[in-house]
């Protein structure tokens, strides 16, 4: 026990000695630190914003696409259960069969199932027109309104009617939709889309 206590005593008075080696980090190493850490940030950041850029992106193109596939599931829809088929609203009485097979034309006349006169055409406004950025519509004596979003700019809507004119055939047409919308401020995204109607209803 005494020789415990005494090598305690010793290890108590030794003097306490202090390394004069400095600890730390240097500036130099701070700087180069803080520098290496911007960068990193910088990176990952760009990244970040380059991410939700592409995403709002592809939203603004998915709902103009879904916007763009109801108007023509709704154009589809509405002439597969109507009858006489009229090829460009321009010729003749719209009530009136009409073919277009070989040349297309940029609108369509048909009586609905519920016997009103519905016309589709591309244009602007409340006017058909070969150079509009729209698809029209207008059932009755309704007047023409677009079915396509104010952001959707349609370059091409054609229609290929078959089978109107002979009572032999079952009539059938053909859509052509082309276009572009805006993806940002200086892109744009083009499209073109093609359907076919058969008439429902067998001519009697």
């Amino acid at each position: 026990m005494k020789k415990y206590q005494t090598k305690t005593k010793k290890r108590l008075l030794q003097p306490t000695t202090y390394s004069l080696v400095p600890k730390g980090f240097t500036l130099i190493e701070m700087l180069v630190s803080v520098a290496i850490f911007s960068v990193v940030m910088v990176i990952a950041l760009g990244a970040l914003l380059a991410m939700s850029e592409s995403d709002r992106k592809a939203q603004t193109l998915k709902s103009v696409i879904n916007n763009l596939n109801f108007s023509l599931d709704a154009m589809a829809r509405s002439m597969r259960t109507g009858v006489n088929y009229h090829c460009d609203v321009g010729q003749g009485t719209v009530t009136a069969t009409r073919d277009c097979a070989a040349t297309a034309a940029t609108s369509i006349a048909f009586l609905s199932s519920d016997n009103q006169t519905v016309r589709y055409c591309r244009g602007n406004g409340s006017t058909c027109s070969t150079s509009g950025t729209a698809v029209l519509v207008s059932k009755g004596s309704a007047a023409l309104a677009p079915i396509t979003a104010s952001e959707v700019t349609i370059t091409n809507l054609q229609f290929y009617v078959s089978g109107a004119e002979d009572a032999a055939l079952q009539p059938h047409v053909v859509i052509l939709l082309s276009g572009n919308v805006p993806v940002s401020s200086s892109q744009t995204s083009s499209f073109d889309l093609q359907t076919s109607v058969t008439q429902r209803l067998y001519d009697q």
